[in-house]
């Protein structure tokens, strides 16, 4: 069995830290040097993923512009035809369509900005923010996960007679069982347990505050993690484990949760998923369970119905049984 370990250096909760980025921060001084209008976008984003993803983007696009990072490229002289020639590179180049969409997105996001800090006249601003975003589908990244698989997936946490055995089993039971973020299940606590409602409060996207439902099987492996091993002490609810079976009271990052969910799924011997996919498997499971999109919606914490649609799953299995019942050329 592979060995899983909280002490791998990469799952250091400061490592790529952006708050730990003195360039993300303005400084007051005397000078009259102008903030950079991607780093005021970047600030302006609430997910700290959000501004991790866009970071890289705008420095792949700074790359094309011939200026070489974020900080040294002049965005406000940034027009109209450099942003409808980067969405053309970079379609050329074999990104999909929402990937480009979100780089049309970011660089609006710094034109505003640029507009706002008056290094770019309204007129330059509005022709970039007229462009179009790209048109066009693709099948839908992941998959949801079949009932077999999920219980080998379980059956190696449960064999695990260590301290990471409850601990793995909890938290992928809560992730799948409440269709939770990754980043959500790191940032409970454990005064989010809601004990008397058998539910956890879940900080999500937008600072937006709600109650997951936590169903029976999680609850059962969540109350294990708590009582016999955390303990009631105060603090992150999924916590570091050291060698030895330390338990220590710091917090798992986002990172972990995909490290510890990519071990496991190697010892239950089960197809490639991510953390996401166990999203996808709780928003189909709902729907195929009768439950309406307003319902699964505000379970997992949406703004809008339509982004709870792109989880549904449903479709690729009726699919697969529409074509085994078909039989045209026997």
């Amino acid at each position: 069995m592979t060995l899983i370990t909280d002490d791998d250096p990469d799952l250091n909760p400061f490592q790529g830290s952006l708050s730990s980025d003195p360039a993300y921060f303005p400084t007051l001084s005397g000078t009259d040097a102008p903030v950079n209008p991607a780093r005021a976008y970047l600030l302006s984003l609430n997910s700290p993923r959000s501004r991790q993803t866009m970071a890289s983007f705008l420095g792949i696009v700074a790359g094309m512009l011939g200026a070489g990072n974020v900080d040294t490229c002049s965005w406000g002289s940034l027009r109209r035809h450099h942003v409808m020639g980067i969405t053309e590179l970079l379609r050329d180049t074999g990104r999909v369509t929402a990937t480009v969409n979100t780089y049309l997105s970011a660089l609006k996001g710094v034109a505003k900005e640029a507009w706002m800090l008056r290094l770019m006249d309204v007129e330059s601003f509005q022709h970039i923010r007229a462009v179009r975003n790209l048109r066009g589908s693709r099948l839908p990244a992941g998959r949801a996960l079949p009932p077999e698989e999920i219980r080998a997936l379980f059956a190696v946490c449960e064999a695990d007679r260590s301290c990471l055995g409850p601990r793995d089993a909890a938290m992928l039971a809560v992730i799948l069982g409440c269709g939770l973020r990754r980043s959500e299940a790191v940032g409970l606590d454990l005064r989010d347990v809601v004990t008397q409602d058998r539910a956890l409060r879940v900080l999500g996207k937008g600072n937006k505050e709600r109650l997951a439902y936590v169903p029976d099987g999680a609850w059962q492996r969540l109350q294990i993690w708590i009582d016999a091993v955390r303990g009631e002490t105060p603090g992150p609810l999924f916590t570091r484990i050291r060698r030895f079976g330390d338990v220590t009271l710091n917090r798992l990052t986002d990172q972990a949760v995909y490290h510890i969910l990519q071990v496991r799924q190697g010892q239950a011997g089960i197809g490639r998923c991510s953390p996401h996919d166990l999203r996808r498997t709780f928003a189909t499971a709902m729907l195929d369970n009768g439950e309406d999109l307003i319902t699964v919606k505000d379970a997992m914490g949406h703004a809008s119905v339509t982004t709870t649609q792109q989880y549904d799953r449903r479709g690729e299995s009726r699919l697969r049984a529409a074509r085994d019942r078909l039989n045209l050329t026997s």
